[in-house]
């Protein structure tokens, strides 16, 4: 066997100098990765070149594609108590020159060493996903967050599933191996239709589903993750560079792919396939937060700030030029700078007014200095495609813009939108004032999308009604709204099939709904201010949201709303001073939690087949009716609330009152009516009261029980906010109407 082997490297000598001196670049490119990560241009560069030599070249050519099996076969050496005999793998040099590669790199990077550089089909899947994603009408998938993190774990068990048959029968293993479509794949479709079929699905899905087989089915890519699953603290031995902002910033997760960022902000090194996206945001001074603060100088120390900007001068020199656009500067309009420009260039425009119309399909960064004014009259109907119905126009990914006032120029019925993003990844909005206009930003099929910190006033003089949105989404996915204050528009925030997105930290007032969702899964709405609208936030038809730490207060119905919304999480939230607290339609399977509910005509709204929604923990207080529960239950258990108009009594002590509470009886309506008789709560007339309607009740109407309700608020410091936000709510839902809530 000695002779043989060695004979098989003679022969194909040429073949193997070429693939070792590959493994050996390819090496270096990812010892060096960090420093070839500071120019995105470079790193496409690279990478697809790899991709293109691994996929036809390693894989159709020389048909090194590693499988399970081979893992399997050295596994089965040991249990047979023989030291595996190398002589035998280097019969074919290809994979075991491969596999050297792969004990090296998945201690040093783990399984994205192979997985998302080497791996002959990987490189397939990454190429074709490149190619389907710019097609202009490509539909992507990502799987919910919580799924996907369950089913990451399936390759491990399939691993295990097949070494384990290996030990018993295997041939079995090597039939149960065929999940892997490698061998369909190395055979160039030349096998029995079954084969070429599931070939085709797989890929398929693992088109729409970025690389789906090799996240969740791939048992190779799970025995290689191994080393950093059981071994975490110390494999990868070279780890990626991470802030300290990186645990709480998005970007880079809203762009991962292999969705391998946790909601902690931190690496999942199995499941990270080394695509460097992360790394290049790393050292994007015009995305990463970071990077961003140091530029503008919020660093301390002048050397440091004098290194910020000699890298912003380097780095101008290699992505592109700088152009810049004033009365006595290098162009006297935007537009001409714009027609001048390159990929990559930056665009400073100095203080002034512009009058034009500006369309990006560049990308571009436009840069404002001084808080130079775009104005533009628009058209007769701006919310029909025209190249004349916005500001500014987007249709290039990666563009920047920063630092305007963008005002619509009122002339007759004319019309414009402030900026429109349509058919573009990764563009970033902010910093800029937009008023006036038809609707503020607006994003049409395009994903990554950041809009953080502008000012977007709608046309206060028109009717609510009459008013387009300060920011729509249309099909726009893992969008990311930060800052924001948005006011006197028809919606502060209007998502229309746009999933995956995070809503934070935004002021909305005077307006329709401050925050309004159709359709949209897997968000997450945060730490937002709505107040004075119309509404406060609308949930509709949607699944899987994150809502918390939001403040509605003072909007004239709802504070909350959802309808038909499922499988969500809505907690810690703060809603105080609208008509009704929050308000459940055909809800399905919520969990309502940690939530400070004061000062409503209604407190908590339920009806319409909502249905296994789990509400605890939360603190109904000074609510004129607590709860308006339609079902077509007798009763619901709603557990370990705090109810401001409870009569019982805790005699132990434990803070949990020892009758239950119920809610649409008499004496809650009393209290509301007439709120000097809480000073009678223990007196023998309402306990009489009490006592006679559930003794003598009229008619039997749907009621919540709270079994254990809690004799003290969740929530310490209601008073200090019920002085702070000192709000009537509306009449919207008037006595009469609460009093045929109870009748």
């Amino acid at each position: 066997m000695t002779d043989l082997w060695k004979q098989i490297w003679a022969m194909k000598a040429p073949h193997i100098a070429v693939y070792s001196s590959f493994l050996i670049f390819l090496f270096f490119v990812l010892l060096f990765k960090d420093k070839i990560a500071h120019k995105r241009k470079l790193t496409d560069f690279i990478r697809y070149p790899v991709l293109i030599v691994s996929f036809l070249y390693v894989g159709l050519y020389l048909k090194s594609q590693p499988t399970v099996m081979n893992v399997v076969i050295f596994f089965n050496n040991l249990k047979e108590g023989s030291f595996p005999l190398f002589t035998l793998y280097m019969l074919d040099p290809f994979i075991f020159l491969s596999f050297i590669f792969i004990a090296i790199t998945m201690i040093l990077w783990g399984r994205g060493a192979f997985c998302g550089w080497l791996c002959p089909y990987g490189a397939m899947l990454e190429l074709f996903n490149k190619g389907y994603r710019k097609l202009p009408f490509h539909k992507t998938f990502n799987l919910s967050y919580s799924l996907h993190w369950k089913l990451v774990y399936l390759k491990y068990v399939i691993f295990f599933v097949i070494l384990g048959v290996s030990f018993l029968s295997f041939a079995l293993a090597e039939y149960m191996s065929e999940v892997e479509p490698f061998k369909t794949f190395i055979l160039k479709l030349k096998r029995d239709w079954f084969f070429v079929a599931y070939f085709i699905l797989l890929t398929g899905v693992s088109i729409l589903i970025y690389r789906a087989f090799c996240r969740y089915l791939c048992p190779l890519g799970g025995a290689i993750a191994l080393p950093s699953l059981l071994f975490s603290r110390w494999i990868p031995l070279r780890k990626i560079p991470r802030y300290e902002l990186c645990r709480k910033c998005v970007i880079c997760a809203a762009s991962c792919n292999p969705q391998a960022i946790k909601r902690n902000g931190m690496i999942d090194r199995r499941e990270c396939l080394l695509c460097l996206e992360c790394h290049e945001n790393f050292w994007d001074e015009d995305l990463c937060p970071v990077l961003l603060r140091k530029k503008r100088g919020q660093t301390k120390g002048s050397g440091i700030i004098l290194v910020g900007l000699l890298l912003l001068i380097l780095s101008g020199s290699v992505f592109g030029k700088t152009l810049h656009v004033g009365e006595e500067k290098q162009f006297k309009s935007i537009g001409e700078a714009l027609a001048q420009a390159r990929d990559g260039d930056v665009i400073v425009v100095y203080k002034g007014v512009y009058e034009e119309s500006l369309l990006l399909d560049k990308r571009v960064h436009l840069k404002g200095i001084g808080k130079p004014v775009i104005e533009w009259e628009g058209s007769d109907n701006p919310f029909m495609p025209s190249e004349r119905n916005f500001l500014i126009g987007i249709k290039a990914s990666g563009v920047i813009v920063e630092g305007f006032t963008i005002k619509h120029k009122k002339a007759g019925r004319k019309r414009a939108i402030g900026i429109i993003v349509e058919n573009a990844e990764k563009v970033v909005i902010r910093e800029n004032s937009i008023l006036d206009t038809s609707i503020g930003v607006r994003v049409i099929n395009s994903e990554g999308v950041v809009i953080e910190n502008n000012l977007i006033e709608g046309e206060k003089d028109l009717d609510v009604n009459q008013r387009g949105n300060c920011i729509d989404l249309t099909g726009s996915n893992k969008a990311v709204i930060l800052n924001n204050k948005l006011r006197f528009c028809k919606d502060g925030i209007y998502m229309e099939v746009s999933h995956e997105g995070r809503v934070e930290n935004n002021f909305i007032e005077n307006s329709r709904y401050s925050i309004h969702t159709m359709w949209v899964d897997k968000g997450i709405w945060r730490n937002n201010v709505t107040k004075g609208n119309l509404l406060g936030m609308a949930i509709m038809y949607t699944k899987r949201a994150v809502i918390e730490n939001n403040l509605a207060v003072g909007n004239t119905t709802h504070g909350i709303l959802l309808i038909q919304a499922e499988r969500s999480i809505i907690k810690n939230n703060t809603v105080i001073g609208n008509s009704c607290g929050i308000y459940f339609f055909g809800a399905y399977k919520n969990e309502l939690k940690g939530n400070l509910i004061m000062n409503h005509l209604i407190g908590i709204w339920s009806l319409a087949a909502s249905e296994a929604n789990v509400i605890e923990g939360n603190s109904f207080i000074n609510n004129g009716v607590q709860v308006r529960f339609i079902s077509t239950k007798k009763k619901e258990e709603w557990k370990g609330n705090f109810w401001s108009d409870y009569l019982g009594w805790d005699m132990n002590g434990d803070g949990v009152g020892d009758v239950p509470y119920e809610s649409g009886s008499y004496v809650d309506y009393i209290l509301w009516r007439y709120p000097l008789s809480k000073f009678l709560f223990t007196s023998p007339a309402l306990q009489t009261i009490t006592f006679l309607e559930k003794q003598f009740p009229v008619f039997e109407a749907s009621k919540i029980v709270d079994p254990k309700p809690l004799m003290k608020p969740i929530h310490s410091n209601w008073k200090e906010l019920a002085r702070k936000y000192k709000v009537e709510p509306s009449l919207y839902y008037s006595d009469l109407e609460k009093f045929q809530v109870i009748h």
